[in-house]
């Protein structure tokens, strides 16, 4: 990468590096020239692949993401198997290029605005986050793992989160840290709101009265008079179903707040 000449040794060895600067910018090449280059840019060599990957999005937001497979994404576009599996290769593929498109699109918020405060940058990011989890629900069930598709567009926006933990002094070590639980708070509240939408569906009950059944049985086991904020809650549960954007936001300020304090304000 240097120019300098190194002893490759015998085919098939791992790579040697001249030190570890050569070896980040190779890594730097192959994310932007190797196999993700495409995922990067959001473009392929393969016609139409803007259009199929729309077509798997709509897929995956009507019937969910265990509904989305390359056969069933070719008979939504009445193609062969053979070619998507030629113009795609895999499923995994497939699903790296829709959490890339999601990401990465116009609505793009890994960057910063001139003069923007810090914390404003950690709600903003978090927001973006979120309302993408709140429009295509599958996103959460793709993310809310330990291996998630680390995509050109997922890594600017976890390197945007570090950065801005970064400049506020906590270091980067810590930071990482700090970046893994406001994406637990984000993608936590997903999950919830995910999960109930599967609830309803498999129960044909609403939230709303499926919690009125409940507080009835417990207010008949006395439960409600010993524990005092069960009534409390019977009381803004009857009238409204579970408001989720609306307790995430309430939240949010919250959670940042005490994730850029300093240890010592804890």
């Amino acid at each position: 990468m240097c120019g300098e000449g190194v002893d490759r040794g015998r085919t098939g060895r791992p790579r040697t590096y001249c030190s570890r600067s050569c070896q980040a910018r190779a890594y730097r090449r192959r994310r932007d020239e190797g196999r993700l280059s495409a995922v990067r840019t959001g473009t392929s060599a393969a016609a139409g692949e803007e259009s199929l990957v729309d077509d798997a999005i709509g897929l995956a937001d009507d019937q969910g993401i265990h509904a989305l497979t390359l056969r069933s994404l070719a008979h939504r576009r009445g193609q062969a198997l053979v070619t998507l599996q030629r113009d795609l290769g895999s499923r995994d593929r497939l699903v790296a290029l829709m959490v890339q498109r999601v990401f990465g699109g116009p609505a793009d918020a890994s960057g910063r605005a001139d003069g923007e405060a810090l914390v404003d940058v950690l709600a903003r990011l978090a927001l973006a986050e979120w309302q993408a989890y709140r429009a295509h629900p599958w996103l959460v069930e793709v993310m809310t793992t330990t291996r998630p598709p680390l995509v050109p567009a997922v890594l600017a926006q976890a390197e945007a989160v570090i950065a801005a933990f970064t400049e506020l002094g906590i270091v980067r070590e810590e930071a990482f840290g700090r970046y893994l639980a406001l994406s637990a708070y984000i993608q936590g509240m997903a999950t919830l709101v995910v999960a109930e939408e599967q609830e309803t569906g498999r129960t044909e009950t609403s939230y709303r009265a499926w919690w009125l059944d409940q507080f009835r049985a417990l207010d008949r086991t006395g439960a409600t008079t010993r524990h005092p904020w069960l009534a409390t809650l019977g009381d803004t549960r009857s009238a409204d179903a579970f408001d989720a954007d609306a307790t995430f936001r309430a939240g949010l300020p919250r959670i940042i707040r005490g994730l850029t304090a300093s240890d010592r304000s804890l």
